[in-house]
């Protein structure tokens, strides 16, 4: 959700019909996004570019903070930090 004149952006989990309010400002929160579910994997990072890389052996993306990919199954690359 995002306040239209600050571009404050929260993220909380919704509910449908419900009118939410930025605490700071008063004004109305628009959406600009959703989750959407996905498939049960073993990671606890969020879908979102900063947690993902490319698995070295079939080129499917994944979270960071998995050893085997949840597509080959084959382990992954360490992490050049």
């Amino acid at each position: 959700m995002r306040t239209p004149s600050t571009g404050r952006e929260v993220v909380i989990e919704a509910e449908a019909g419900k009118a939410y309010v930025d605490r700071e400002t008063g004004e109305p929160l628009e959406p600009v996004a959703q989750l959407l579910p996905l498939a049960p994997t073993p990671s606890e990072l969020p879908w979102s570019v900063e947690n993902l890389r490319f698995c070295n052996w079939c080129d499917q993306l994944c979270q960071k903070d998995l050893n085997d990919c949840p597509h080959c199954g084959r382990r992954l690359e360490p992490l050049d930090l």
